[in-house]
């Protein structure tokens, strides 16, 4: 009968010790504070709705801007989702737009890339794509293309045999002039001119008096290239020689590239620009215009932005299409687009997706085009919006003009980079349109 009680008070012990294990597993599950569940270092958990209160943190990195009022908004919302979403929190970071392309493209060379990130289209994202550094985020398309808010032909450039990879907030027309109406006016011209020799003789007028034709910031190079050859080139050579010269069927040494290569070169031998092109930026080119430094100065789109944020209150602006050739295209290019990093799976990517539909809204669209962005989304102007005329000039000249491919969203960026350098070589006499030719040609051929 001991012997009994003591096996029984054995086993006894035995269960209550299975018991407690069991219940501390149980706690130990419940809050997974090591965040090993979601197999990611920056934060776990579920999103808005589980069982728990940890939290899902998410990377962003976006091209810094500040004085421009859309990236202002852009970073304001991506903060008022952390504010609806305590579940899912975006850590937030900038790089100077100057130099994010060369961080982004050197992280993703050593797979350290963020969650979500601001990428540019075609063949700016075509080696993410290569080197499976993105996604594809075929899965939460139909967000956008069911309910009418994004035609499948803006999504073009960020896609690649079938699948689409980014998200894009703005159409980008990169080449506008603006003009001071008054300082025009002082050299003789009512209006602005509508052919290239026009344009010649209206720089040499304001030259004449004592005005800097055109306000030029071409330290980073892609002013040049984005800015101006993308739509002098085109009027040239048309829309399809850049598929042509990919293709083999056509060079860049073909004469109407060459011509095109003379515009840049003639214009710098006028004396159309500031000296210092090459040492100021593309937002101190637009400080220099609203200054009154100069008539003109030659921008993309977002130009608008600081323009009509910071002109004087009697500075009177115009806005005119490059008048050369027979057409009146405009280079233009789907933007400010943003990707998901290929290692997202599970409850990260859910998240991920989470912030990708509530950000790209028809509200957000809407804020764009209140301060002056032309959007990648069927949002029509209200009649009744308070636009500045300006702006609406703009949106006009858009829809008006013929598109022209990007030269930098549309070849290799090694052959773009050459591109870039010998359009820089131009302004200083260092390169002829000639030899510019060959050593771009040969980028492509060497690649």
């Amino acid at each position: 009968m001991q012997t009994l009680r003591k096996y029984a008070f054995q086993l006894l012990i035995v269960l209550l010790l299975v018991a407690l294990t069991a219940a501390c597993g149980g706690n130990s599950s419940s809050s997974s504070g090591d965040g090993s569940s979601n197999g990611g270092e920056s934060g776990g958990g579920v999103t808005s709705g589980g069982d728990t209160d940890e939290v899902i943190e998410l990377t962003f990195w976006a091209s810094s801007q500040p004085d421009r009022e859309d990236f202002k908004l852009t970073m304001a919302r991506v903060e008022r989702f952390n504010e609806e979403h305590p579940h899912i929190q975006m850590k937030i970071e900038t790089t100077a737009h100057a130099d994010y392309r060369t961080r982004l493209n050197t992280q993703a060379a050593g797979g350290q890339l963020p969650d979500i990130f601001q990428v540019w289209p075609g063949a700016e994202l075509k080696p993410l794509v290569d080197g499976n550094a993105v996604q594809p985020i075929n899965d939460i398309l139909d967000h956008w293309l069911d309910s009418g808010l994004m035609n499948p032909e803006v999504l073009s450039d960020f896609t690649f045999d079938g699948n689409t990879y980014a998200v894009p907030s703005a159409q980008n027309p990169t080449s506008f002039v603006f003009y001071d109406v008054d300082m025009l006016a002082s050299v003789g011209y009512d209006e602005f001119p509508e052919t290239y020799d026009e344009f010649k003789q209206l720089i040499e007028d304001l030259k004449a008096a004592g005005i800097t034709p055109i306000a030029l910031g071409n330290s980073a190079p892609w002013v040049l290239q984005s800015v101006y050859i993308s739509t002098i080139a085109d009027r040239f050579t048309g829309p399809e020689f850049l598929h042509q010269v990919m293709a083999g069927e056509r060079k860049f040494t073909d004469e109407d590239f060459v011509a095109a290569l003379r515009v840049i070169e003639e214009l710098c031998q006028m004396g159309a620009f500031n000296e210092d092109l090459n040492t100021i930026d593309s937002n101190q080119m637009i400080e220099y215009f609203l200054q009154g430094r100069s008539a003109m100065v030659i921008d993309g789109n977002w130009g608008i932005i600081s323009i009509l944020a910071n002109k004087p209150e009697d500075k009177n602006v115009g806005i005119a299409v490059f008048p050369l050739g027979e057409t009146k295209s405009i280079s233009t290019v789907a933007g400010n687009a943003w990707a998901l990093n290929s290692e997202l799976e599970g409850e990260r990517l859910e998240a991920a997706h989470t912030f990708m539909k509530w950000m790209f809204s028809e509200e957000f669209y809407r804020d764009l085009i209140s301060v002056g962005r032309i959007v990648a989304a069927n949002v029509e102007i209200p009649e009744d919006a308070d636009h500045d005329p300006l702006f609406l000039e703009m949106v006009r000249l858009f829809r008006e003009s013929p598109p022209a491919p990007v030269y930098d969203a549309t070849i290799p960026t090694a052959v773009n980079n050459v591109l870039q350098n010998e359009l820089q070589a131009i302004t200083v006499g260092r390169s002829t349109p000639e030899e510019a030719a060959e050593n771009i040609q040969r980028a492509l051929e060497n690649m």
